[in-house]
């Protein structure tokens, strides 16, 4: 193993335990403010889908923040709503006649168990850890180190004939 991956071995493995102790202190904060938090707020990872099944049949959906959180209609009582970025945003779904089925909030944020951020000097890059490490595009990674896994994940992209 050659010095730089051990360096980069090293440095993975301590921002783990960083992360493993900052995790701790959440959990006590969340717990903490359980009591203030709304029920109707809806949990999303970024990247990922979540199905809402409605009791009425829903004709728009309107997304605050559409940066943050995309919503389609599947079938006119599903909608799918997705994490784009971290932050919190709303969904409003309206029937047919324009009349508001729900007002809900969303709130996005990342997978923390899966994603680990390292930090050289001020300059930041996140990878994903299940099992193995891989870097991923995170906001806020340093430029350099985000232009260049985006243009290969990009690269992948084209190769496979995804769009």
């Amino acid at each position: 193993m050659a010095v730089e991956d051990k360096e980069l071995a090293m440095r993975i493995i301590e921002a783990r335990l960083v992360r493993r102790a900052a995790r701790s202190l959440v959990v006590a904060g969340a717990l903490f403010a359980a009591g203030a938090a709304r029920a109707d707020t809806i949990d999303v990872t970024i990247d990922f889908a979540k199905i809402l099944k409605l009791d009425k049949p829903a004709a728009t959906l309107v997304i605050g923040n559409p940066g943050i959180a995309d919503a389609t209609v599947g079938d006119d009582k599903t909608v799918v709503l997705t994490g784009k970025a971290a932050g919190t945003t709303n969904l409003i779904i309206l029937d047919d006649k324009g009349q508001e089925i729900a007002n809900e909030i969303v709130r996005v944020s990342s997978d923390v168990r899966q994603l680990t951020t390292v930090f050289y000097g001020s300059k930041r890059q996140s990878f994903s850890c299940s099992p193995q490490c891989e870097q991923v595009i995170s906001v806020g990674d340093e430029k350099e180190a985000f232009d260049r896994a985006k243009a290969q994940i990009q690269g992948r992209q084209e190769f496979s004939g995804a769009r």
